[in-house]
């Protein structure tokens, strides 16, 4: 039997890389779409997928990494361009909408795994 404790491992690996692949397209739709300068956009379209990577994750560990990868991308290349990470500060309290994003997605993953195994009860209905 399977634990929420085993569930790293090679999936874990496949989910994070699969993530990242997800914010590095949306970072690329984000530096499309909006214009250089314009931060609360762009953070809320790398929020928007990183929210939705880490509502289909399993493993707790990629969905942490994906949220890490999202904001630096997001500080490094759609705020300092050029993979920049030292640049002002000013880029750094936006990476929290990620960052609650992150949580939000993962919230909304355990609360249907919940669901999931309420309904495997034998007799169970949803209320109303």
């Amino acid at each position: 039997m399977r634990t929420d404790a085993d569930e790293g491992g090679l999936a874990g690996a496949f989910g994070l890389a699969g993530g990242c692949a997800v914010v590095v397209a949306a970072a690329l739709v984000a530096a499309a779409v909006v214009t250089p300068g314009h931060y609360a956009p762009r953070v809320l379209i790398m929020a928007i997928a990183v929210g939705l990577v880490t509502a289909v994750l399993a493993d707790w560990r990629a969905c942490a990494g994906v949220a890490v990868v999202a904001a630096l991308i997001f500080v490094g290349f759609l705020v300092h361009r050029d993979g920049d990470l030292t640049g002002s500060a000013g880029a750094w309290p936006y990476t929290l909408v990620i960052g609650l994003a992150a949580l939000l997605g993962r919230s909304a993953h355990r609360l249907h795994a919940a669901r999931r195994v309420l309904l495997t009860r034998p007799g169970a209905r949803l209320p109303g």
